[in-house]
């Protein structure tokens, strides 16, 4: 016949046995890595008709990379912050803009601003600016998706002494031509989204 010390004696190891492998792996579980990075998606006209940026937003958020949806008015205090973070933190960086009409040229006045600041941007996605940039020489890569031609709605150009790699994108006619696309809808088209994120994680590093 067993003591009652000897009872509890068991029972305290049976205990452990099944605790201490849980504890165990709950201190050997990697938590998710943060992803370094500032991502803002610039809204055009009166905060009206760049509702398919909150989509994308939304999207990159699902994939846990931290974007945020801005509607400007003032460029230069909006890229101030930025480069404050950037200075602040490795966590600061890349940086990525993306914008829809008036929101895409708002993208190349904050690059601008930040050029004079000596911060990179390492990517731009536009689509259809109503002008046509230019590309300042601190941003490294640029996709321009655009609807319409040589007056409005226009190819991008690069500034005095870009070096980056500049992809201006005919949408409306052509080999990437999407049926039905326009300005009023280019920023949501989900083929579009789907490029931009793919170009935003080769940035980010996330396969």
């Amino acid at each position: 016949m067993y003591s009652r010390r000897a009872i509890l004696s068991f029972g305290a190891a049976l205990a452990a046995t099944a605790v201490l492998p849980g504890a165990a792996d709950a201190k050997t579980a990697t938590p998710a890595k943060a992803i370094d990075g500032q991502v803002y998606l610039i809204r055009g006209l009166a905060n009206i008709f760049s509702t398919g940026l909150d989509t994308l937003g939304r999207e990159l958020k699902k994939q846990g990379i931290p974007s945020e949806v801005v509607s400007l008015r003032d460029s230069d205090s909006f890229a101030s912050q930025i480069a404050q973070k950037y200075a602040a933190s490795k966590a600061g960086r890349p940086i990525v803009l993306i914008g829809h009409s008036f929101g895409a040229d708002e993208a190349y006045n904050v690059a601008k601003y930040l050029k004079r600041r000596n911060v990179r941007v390492d990517l731009i996605v536009t689509f259809d600016p109503t002008g046509q940039g230019p590309v300042p020489s601190n941003v490294r890569r640029v996709v321009n998706f655009y609807t319409g031609s040589d007056a409005l709605w226009a190819p991008v150009k690069p500034g005095d002494g870009f070096k980056g790699k500049l992809s201006n994108i005919n949408v409306s006619k052509g080999d990437d031509a999407i049926k039905g696309i326009g300005h009023f809808n280019v920023e949501k088209n989900e083929k579009l989204h789907a490029q931009t994120i793919a170009e935003i994680k080769k940035v980010l590093r996330i396969r």
